[in-house]
């Protein structure tokens, strides 16, 4: 009643959202279904997804949720910092971190054919990266890692989706390279040998399955820059065997308390900065196209070193996935893979994260879901920003044929706390994500309800008799950091299942109106 009376009463100040009724020039390519895919540490397998025989049934359940609506599974990447101290044991099973007694830092993880044999409990069609350990600069160590992936990935050509050789190379410390040579060309060369040894034990299908890159977007000072049009400048895609080059994206962190200074809601929950920081990757995109590859974002989060309490776990999280993705879609990255993990204590000895108590995970606050019981997170559970998921999922659907374009906001509204898409199925617009970027807290009722709310006329989108209707993300605030209030479309999963009935609302008139701290998807039927 409340809502109905709101829409009423501001239906007369209703700001025009101009969506081209065509897709222009400037609209992506068509969109891969698997457009939100996943990333996780392989010191943690275990814990997410558990193994062959005993799978993580809840972690399934997530990824189920989503290719529920995008018919297909998103592409899993098991990589991150410890793949670069990882080694294959034949006679070993699922990966088992070993950490410093006194530190609790994961110097090494080690694992045998179980967890390769793993990926069969996945459902049929997800396909994987397998990564190699290039950090600990063995040849011979990533190249058995590569021999036991085909041994033991069960249907191997279907599943196994890329190499990936090393994380984040620009990172390496004096004790993986010498940084006094170690750059892009150094890497190239190194890149281009290793290959071509892996690929001399590889089956032919697999031979041009590499991803290339896998660094940050910002290094810090530093680190050394692998970037992706610098690489193929320098010939790393000749001969041609790169499936896709990968830049990993965290424009803000809390490895230090100076840069955890700096990661706050205000910074990270702005479009004007989510665009400037996204769109380093244009360029790359390009670069990666002209050599006949794509660019995905093999690594991503807003805050690195696991995020940071009361900024990455609440609901506002959920929206700046939404928003990153989308606009990362929008200038042709194929896909974007979100981290999941654990606080590693080698990153940083001066980082806000701990890890749990007795070897336990120190689960990642900027995860989308806890998969297990936890001293430290407690239950397992999704976490608010999961639902960001299934609103990225109904935006793409299973068309294989959607085009997304960003839209400018209405006169008289800020850039910085707006954002809009539209996704196009053939030539007519369909679906309409808008995010409404003005903070509305827990505490601020309805008269911050009102202020901050924005109302927009689609009308022109609709034809005439046209009908359309929008599901709602939402919660009692953009600080909320509780799930079971967290909805889409009315629904809230915090234990991985529909929790309510389904709400589908009218859109009357063309008119719609988005509270701050919330996301519609507008259907136009």
């Amino acid at each position: 009643m409340f809502r109905i009376f709101l829409l009423a009463s501001v239906a007369s100040a209703a700001r025009v959202l101009h969506v081209p009724l065509t897709p222009p020039l400037t609209a992506s390519r068509p969109l891969d279904p698997a457009l939100t895919s996943l990333s996780f540490d392989p010191a943690f397998w275990v814990e997410f997804w558990g193994n062959e025989t005993h799978p993580n049934a809840f972690s399934m359940q997530m990824l189920k949720n989503v290719a529920d609506r995008t018919g297909v599974y998103p592409v899993i990447r098991p990589g991150g910092v410890t793949q670069d101290s990882s080694t294959y044991d034949p006679a070993g099973g699922s990966p088992v971190r070993t950490t410093d007694n006194v530190t609790g830092a994961i110097y090494r993880t080690t694992w045998g054919p179980a967890f390769y044999e793993s990926f069969a409990a996945f459902p049929g069609g997800t396909r994987f990266t397998v990564p190699l350990n290039f950090g600990n600069d063995s040849l011979a160590i990533a190249l058995a890692e590569a021999i036991a992936a085909v041994r033991h990935v069960k249907d191997w050509e279907e599943r196994i989706f890329a190499f990936e050789l090393g994380n984040e190379a620009g990172n390496y410390k004096a004790t993986q390279r010498n940084l006094s040579t170690w750059g892009p060309a150094a890497y190239v060369v190194e890149w281009k040998n290793w290959t071509a040894a892996i690929n001399a034990a590889l089956p032919a299908p697999l031979r041009t399955r590499w991803w290339a890159g896998s660094d940050g977007i910002t290094p810090a000072a530093v680190t050394v820059a692998l970037q992706t049009e610098d690489l193929i400048a320098r010939g790393l895609d000749r001969p041609p065997i790169v499936r896709e080059f990968s830049q990993h994206m965290y424009a803000y962190s809390s490895c230090t308390l100076t840069s955890a200074a700096a990661a706050t809601v205000p910074n990270i929950q702005n479009h004007t900065n989510i665009t400037a920081f996204v769109g380093l990757l244009a360029p790359k995109v390009v670069a990666a196209q002209k050599a006949g590859s794509d660019l995905v974002v093999g690594e991503f989060n807003s805050v690195s070193c696991s995020g940071k309490p009361n900024v990455t776990d609440i609901f506002g999280q959920a929206l700046w996935v939404i928003d990153t993705t989308l606009y990362a879609a929008s200038i042709n990255v194929s896909r974007v893979h979100i981290h999941q993990g654990a606080t590693l204590v080698s990153q940083s000895n001066s980082q806000i994260n701990i890890p749990g108590v007795n070897g336990t995970p120190g689960f990642s606050t900027y995860n989308l879901w806890y998969p297990v019981d936890s001293p430290l997170r407690g239950r397992r559970r999704a976490n608010p920003s999961y639902v960001s998921q299934l609103f990225i999922a109904e935006a793409v659907s299973k068309s294989k044929t959607s085009r997304l374009l960003a839209l400018e906001p209405p006169a008289g509204v800020s850039p910085d706390l707006f954002a809009a898409y539209t996704v196009y199925d053939g030539e007519v617009p369909r679906r309409i994500a808008v995010i409404n970027w003005q903070t509305f807290n827990r505490t601020m009722g309805k008269a911050g309800a009102a202020a901050t709310s924005v109302s927009l006329d689609i009308s022109a989108v609709l034809p005439r008799r046209g009908r359309a209707t929008l599901k709602r993300l939402t919660a009692p605030g953009n600080d909320e950091t509780d799930s079971d209030f967290v909805t889409w479309a009315g629904q809230a999963w915090t234990n991985g299942t529909a929790r309510g009935k389904e709400v589908l609302e009218a859109v009357s008139d063309g008119k719609i109106e988005i509270r701050g701290s919330e996301a519609v998807l507008v259907f136009v039927n």
